[in-house]
């Protein structure tokens, strides 16, 4: 028999910004938003804003984003841009299939937000994704790529801007 709660509750409110780098930080380019949250971590010291980094997934990506007023994800992507391109977005430019199946390894953010829109849970109203165009996120390594290097000021300074910052 099991005892305990049977719902998973997120009961906190973290108002403020998040600001998340979603990705695999032992894959090359995957791990450029784990690289721009550290950057970023040398220009900001609001109490508002709130820097993480995650590996995470499905119900566990939606429960670290519940909470906050609004969110920046910044992750890497494939699309047939070229490398170093960088993008923001948000998520009405994504299609997304709705099952009304969700599976922790192929829930992605924009299932995540959902899921937990789904739950009751109090999410971001306001989300940008900061996207940089990835070369290679198969190979191991702790190196960028030459082109999404060449991005990450770029991005920084991006990112900087969208919080009103005037960074570098």
């Amino acid at each position: 028999m099991l005892v305990g709660k049977t719902k998973r509750e997120v009961t906190h409110k973290n108002t403020g910004t998040l600001i998340l780098g979603i990705g695999n930080p032992i894959l090359r380019d995957d791990r450029v938003g784990h690289l721009l949250v550290q950057e970023l971590g040398r220009y900001i010291s609001s109490p508002e804003i709130e820097l993480k980094e995650t590996s995470l997934a499905g119900l566990d990506l939606a429960e670290l984003l519940s909470g906050f007023d609004s969110a920046i994800i910044i992750d890497a992507i494939q699309t047939d841009g070229t490398p170093g391109e960088i993008y923001c977005l948000h998520p009405d430019d994504f299609q997304i299939e709705k099952s009304g199946r969700y599976n922790q390894h192929s829930t992605g953010l924009l299932q995540a937000l959902e899921l937990g829109r789904a739950l009751g849970w109090p999410m971001p109203e306001k989300v940008t994704i900061v996207a940089v165009e990835a070369g290679d996120v198969c190979s191991f390594g702790d190196e960028l790529t030459p082109a999404v290097a060449r991005a990450v000021p770029v991005a920084l300074q991006t990112i900087l801007d969208l919080l009103g910052s005037p960074g570098k």
